[in-house]
């Protein structure tokens, strides 16, 4: 698995390589179970010399090679019994994923089986219950490959062999140079021999980050050199101490320090132990920037998540202003070093928490549900995404109870009153249902792949796109009411292309529709089923069905996100660019196995409040079951709680909670009821750019009884032609759409003969559904 470019936080080579080790780790817990191991292969031992270094950053890192448990390095079978947990004197972070880097072995002589070296058999069986690091193509990463890689560090590096030798030579130097100095220009030998020339910036850092080891493995010679470099450069001798060394560096108060502090921001995760000397440093005097010092950061911290947790106390419009004061007060502390290292989580949630306040300000309008769906879906759904990426920014639990307290104070009564307006405008206009003409069903295009993931709410779905677009694809993007009650047994069956061959007698305990034709109830095996007599490929989270097959058309499911909402409550918030990651992945998974387009549907968004959304009780005697945010009721009984109907029989009505109350306490993630969160879900199509230039024009429609003979002129073979009687709706084909051959021409047999006269519409598309041209036309030709 790779990381492109664009989506690095990385500042040097180091930590690219990092980032993307462990992103190779990144795995589904729905689905698979975590990788045993990570295996890192370099056949030529280009990466020994960044490998002690990078140990620094990543305490899983273990090494095949001669017996050296302080290196965390040994034979094959010794780190097998590492990463089984089995050495306790070994220590590894919990949680985290092992990495093995084995110099001088190529993933071929790991897949070579029974040819194998004996001494690397122990390891073998870690390529299936693990995973490789390697490039797209499935070859072994090498500095070079690294480098140029738009999955890497997309540098623009000169092919020559002098240029070569010269990058794996300066390697110990390039590995911790700020990728910003590296961009921008042509490099060449030249440019990583400069590398290695002294540089008295990187030694003078890489001391004060462990002053003793450093000293001791220099020697004399190298010290005394230093020392001398030092005194003409920043005119101090490092013999009198690092504690005089990082005061100066702290106060910056000539342009070499000056630089040198800019130096060690490009980079601080490269020397974690400068913190503390500069804790140690810090002057008594009076200082006027107090940047340089962490425990001026952590003092502002402190004061800051007071004032926060000061907030519930005022009203959502004090609250507002006051967010905003504290914004001129500690937003600036979000560019200074510590923030990079993850020490002012708060400020950076503060960021967030002003998006908040401003969004919240006015509430959500609008004269019916399309009117308040519009505002949403241009704006209004940063106020949700502001909230995730908040509660995300922060990790203990005394900084998530300052972010609680904001939150609630601005965020909750917004929410409220949006949810409130909501329901009173759908008592009104009721969403659609199954018997509704003013909603599309669900249906895939040929080519055209459903991925349905679970509750993938409006606001991370448009996280989703951006992603997308990051890897250059191209996405439609469009919402849908989702079918009430917002829970899976009734939206996700609404979703799917089987819907028109279900409806609902009574919503029982589950709000489970049932087969109209056959009148039993929809299970997951009927689902899947109908799915495939539908003329659907059905296959799991891990296959990519049969793309290539005439008129393809799948239907599979992936993500977590309603899954771990209700098992981890709000710190699902941390979760969610790690789960749409993986959603990415499988998309271009899948487009990579060539389907010509990815249509994600959803069923359901959901609420999410920290500290936990209001309850009040509904009497168990009232209803046949209750849920969250809705209950179906007991017949001949009445609820004193809004009502609406059921989306597979609108005569049935099911109870749900107000505003963004719950009938059960103690949930701070929940669905099931009638909010603009919960109800109005994306439905995205992904494709990739080079899909989107096909072009077509209709040349002749010729009709031979109920066969349509179409000749078309088109930039691509890769053009579908169907009979609609809505033009933009695929729902109304009357006909199998087909693809046109290789010289423009297709038939199209229209089954149904009543429809004979009918005027309907030729369409022609590009692979991605997007309509490229229409005719009007007459079923069976004109008279």
């Amino acid at each position: 698995m790779s990381i492109r470019t664009s989506e690095m936080s990385a500042n040097t080579l180091l930590e690219a390589v990092r980032e993307s080790l462990l992103r190779a780790g990144l795995y589904d817990p729905g689905t698979v179970v975590p990788p045993a191991a990570i295996l890192w292969t370099d056949a030529d031992g280009q990466w020994q010399p960044l490998v002690s270094q990078l140990r620094s950053l990543m305490p899983e890192l273990l090494t095949l090679g001669d017996y050296n448990p302080e290196e965390k390095t040994g034979p094959a079978i010794w780190l097998r019994c590492v990463i089984e947990r089995m050495l306790p004197e070994v220590e590894l972070p919990d949680k985290a994923i092992p990495v093995i880097y084995m110099p001088n072995v190529s993933r071929q002589v790991l897949r070579a089986g029974e040819e194998c070296p004996d001494s690397l058999k122990p390891l073998v069986e870690l390529q299936y219950r693990g995973t490789v690091w390697t490039q797209r193509n499935g070859k072994d990463w090498t500095v070079e490959a690294f480098l140029v890689s738009e999955d890497g560090l997309g540098l623009d590096v000169a092919k020559d062999k002098q240029t070569r030798q010269a990058m794996l030579r300066a390697l110990p130097q390039l590995a911790t140079t700020p990728v910003s100095r590296l961009r921008g220009k042509r490099l060449e030998a030249e440019d990583f021999d400069k590398l290695m020339v002294a540089d008295t910036s990187r030694d003078l850092l890489l001391w004060l980050n462990d002053p003793v080891h450093t000293r001791e493995k220099w020697g004399n010679d190298k010290w005394a050199a230093f020392c001398a470099r030092c005194k003409v450069e920043y005119e101090i001798d490092p013999g009198e101490g690092e504690l005089v060394v990082a005061e100066k560096m702290g106060l910056r108060d000539n342009e070499a320090w000056h630089t040198l502090w800019q130096r060690y921001a490009e980079a601080p995760a490269l020397y974690p132990g400068i913190p503390e000397i500069l804790r140690r440093a810090k002057p008594a005097r009076l200082l006027f920037d107090r940047e340089p010092w962490p425990d001026e950061n952590e003092a502002e911290e402190a004061s800051l998540r007071q004032s926060l947790l000061k907030l519930e106390r005022l009203s959502p419009a004090d609250a507002r202003q006051r967010i905003e004061e504290l914004e001129k007060e500690h937003g600036a502390r979000r560019e200074w070093v510590w923030a990079r290292l993850g020490q002012s989580p708060l400020a950076v949630a503060l960021k967030h928490l002003v998006i908040l306040a401003r969004k919240t300000a006015q509430g959500l309008g609008g004269d019916s549900p399309k009117a308040m769906a519009d505002l949403y879906t241009e704006s209004g759904y940063l106020a949700d995404d502001a909230v995730l990426k908040a509660i995300g920014s922060v990790k203990s639990s005394e900084d998530a109870r300052a972010i609680q307290a904001a939150v609630r104070s601005i965020y909750l009564p917004w929410l409220e009153d949006a949810s409130r307006h909501f329901q009173d405008l759908i008592a009104t206009f009721p969403l659609p249902n199954i018997a509704s003409n003013n909603q599309t069903l669900i249906a895939a295009n040929p080519g055209q792949c459903l991925l349905f993931v679970d509750g993938l709410r409006f606001d991370i779905a448009r996280r989703l796109v951006a992603m997308a677009e990051e890897r250059q694809l191209q996405v439609n993007i469009n919402w849908r009411w989702a079918g009430l009650p917002t829970v899976t047994a009734t939206a996700k069956p609404a979703v799917s292309p089987i819907a028109g061959k279900l409806s609902g007698d009574l919503p029982g305990e589950d709000f489970i529709p049932e087969i109209t034709e056959a009148n039993l109830s929809l299970t997951t095996d009927r689902f899947r089923k109908l799915l495939a007599e539908a003329g659907y490929q059905v296959f799991n989270s891990f296959e990519t069905g049969n793309p290539a097959e005439p008129g393809a058309r799948g239907w599979t499911e992936f993500g977590e996100f309603d899954r771990l909402g209700h098992t981890l409550q709000s710190r699902l918030a941390a979760r969610i660019d790690e789960q749409l990651e993986l959603v990415m992945d499988r998309i271009q998974g899948l487009l990579d196995a060539g389907w010509k387009q990815v249509r994600l549907v959803t069923d359901h968004g959901w609420l999410l409040v920290p500290g936990g959304l209001p309850a009040m009780k509904l009497p168990k005697y009232l209803t046949e079951s209750r849920w969250t945010r809705c209950a179906a009721i007991r017949s001949g009984t009445h609820v004193d709680v809004p009502t609406a109907g059921w989306y597979w029989n609108a005569y049935q009505q099911f109870a749900f909670a107000p505003g963004v109350y719950c009938f059960i306490n103690g949930n701070e993630y929940a669905h099931g009821g009638v909010s603009l969160q919960e109800c109005l879900i994306p439905d995205l199509a992904f494709y990739s750019i080079e899909l989107a230039p096909v072009t077509a024009s209709i040349r002749e429609v010729q009709w031979f009884g109920m066969r349509c003979r179409v000749a078309v002129d088109a930039s691509s073979t890769e053009v579908i032609a169907d009979l609609r009687t809505k033009p933009n709706d695929p729902n109304s084909s009357i006909t199998t759409p087909k693809q046109i051959d290789s010289t423009g021409r297709v038939g199209l047999l229209v089954a149904d003969d009543s429809l004979e006269g009918t005027v309907v519409s030729l369409v022609l598309l590009d692979p991605s559904g997007r309509v490229l041209a229409k005719q009007a036309t007459t079923v069976g030709g004109e008279d």
